[in-house]
């Protein structure tokens, strides 16, 4: 082949790359813009070749949508979501969430110019709003960026009110987030459309002035029955339907009564449900008489607290001294005045326990995208994951941010003592990390009712 045509052909191979990089960054500036390219080449034979190509670009994209998005480098999806300067963002939980997450908008404000407003709320109303609006046809609503956990997520993407875009490739922290949460969320596939920013953990409390551990105390499951029948009314957990707190614990409960393997990434039908919960697992009982072997001896047997609140206000009372709790909430007693601290043990029985994480998702509406992209990308900074375990009493979503967490603040009495969860990097590189399943989880929450609080 003649090497002019050769060289010519590279020569515009080249030029198309430099106007199609030069049409990307006028798309996101929103103008018109006239890109001139000349590329001047020597061949090996002296003889020079000349390209001037003069391309007037088309008007840019005023907003993202599911095919633009993926086109554009981070720099240009930083500079369009400081053209859309605000992203406002839903969130619930307790008092402590509402201030933090109050706290770090008005941190991404000062830090980005970026106008962050957090409206603290019901995950519920919040769901059911958007989907409202995917029903009505509304194509743009208020809200850019939601906090959820997995049932509430789950209706809002099969009712398609989640932006159809893959977050897990486009933000960068993303990341440093454990592969399986990335796109999973109790064992739900996400498809990267949900990124946990926060995992939240359920731990057993204990009366660590009463008890030593482990030689005083159920060190695993296996052993939780027999201790429970040689302390009655120590133990209780919360009704399942009322706090996370009891059914994350009845979800490990199950995952070790049958096997984690029953549960792992496996569908859902109730036909099946009903196969696993009504066989033989552990001392040749199926799992509601095991629960109801348990409760013989629990605290006031037939009661159950109505909620975390409820069932840790017993511990505080001294009216029991083991029960499966949040370490948030067990933190956030402690820094109320609630919980004596002298009182507070921590750990994970064997051989684990799961527990979820919660993220954000951008509904299919968010008027600004491209701010709430760059937003859930400072959420997962090591800066602000490291805040999470000081502020909150949760774990970051993104293990190296551990190592930024002050000593001071991991040798607090409320995270468990038990290695390998002493040490969140070496946990999550080498487990047990177990997962909860929202489907049987839910499944098992209210066949529960029948089976064990009505029984």
């Amino acid at each position: 082949m003649d090497s002019k045509l050769v060289i010519t052909a590279i020569i515009v191979l080249i030029v198309g790359i430099v106007i199609g990089y030069g049409i990307a960054s006028a798309t996101v500036s929103g103008k018109v813009q006239t890109v001139t390219t000349t590329v001047t080449q020597t061949t090996g034979g002296a003889q020079t070749v000349t390209t001037t190509i003069t391309q007037t670009v088309a008007p840019g994209v005023e907003k993202l949508n599911e095919k633009n998005v993926y086109s554009l480098s981070w720099d240009q999806i930083e500079q369009l979501a400081k053209k859309e300067g605000q992203v406002v963002w839903y969130g619930f939980g307790s008092t402590y969430e509402r201030d933090f997450f109050t706290e770090l908008c008005q941190n991404f404000t000062a830090e980005t110019g970026i106008k962050c407003t957090y409206v603290h709320g019901s995950w519920f109303d919040t769901v059911q709003k958007i989907i409202s609006e995917k029903e009505a046809g509304k194509e743009t609503g208020d809200i850019d960026v939601v906090l959820a956990w997995s049932k509430p997520f789950a209706m809002a993407y099969e009712a398609g009110a989640v932006w159809d875009v893959n977050l897990a490739e486009i933000i960068p922290n993303s990341k440093g987030i454990p592969f399986v949460a990335r796109y999973f969320h109790d064992m739900y596939p996400t498809n990267g459309r949900h990124l946990p920013i926060l995992a939240w953990w359920v731990g057993f409390l204990y009366r660590k002035d009463l008890y030593k551990y482990p030689d005083d105390l159920p060190k695993s499951f296996d052993e939780l029955l027999d201790w429970v029948k040689k302390h009655p009314g120590q133990f209780t957990y919360c009704d399942p339907n009322k706090g996370g707190s009891g059914h994350t614990f009845l979800m490990g409960l199950a995952e070790w009564f049958y096997g984690y393997d029953k549960f792992a990434f496996v569908k859902f039908t109730e036909e099946h449900a009903k196969e696993i919960f009504y066989s033989k697992g552990k001392y040749g009982m199926n799992f509601w008489e095991y629960l109801n072997e348990l409760e013989k001896y629990m605290y006031q047997p037939g009661n159950y607290p109505q909620g975390n609140k409820a069932t840790i206000e017993l511990f505080e009372a001294g009216e029991v001294t083991l029960e499966p709790m949040w370490i948030s909430i067990t933190m956030q007693e402690v820094e109320s005045g609630r919980l004596d601290p002298n009182w507070v043990g921590m750990y994970i029985p064997e051989p684990t326990m799961p527990g979820p994480f919660d993220g954000v998702f951008i509904p299919f509406n968010a008027p600004h995208k491209a701010a709430a992209l760059v937003f859930i990308n400072w959420l997962l900074s090591n800066k602000v994951q490291a805040l999470i375990p000081q502020k909150i009493g949760a774990y970051p979503a993104v293990t190296e941010a551990w190592k930024d967490v002050p000593d001071e603040v991991k040798k607090q009495p409320w995270w468990p003592i038990n290695p390998p969860y002493n040490d969140l990097i070496k946990w999550r590189e080498f487990g047990p990390l177990w997962f909860r399943h929202a489907d049987y989880m839910f499944w098992m929450m209210k066949t529960w009712v029948d089976e064990v609080a009505r029984k």
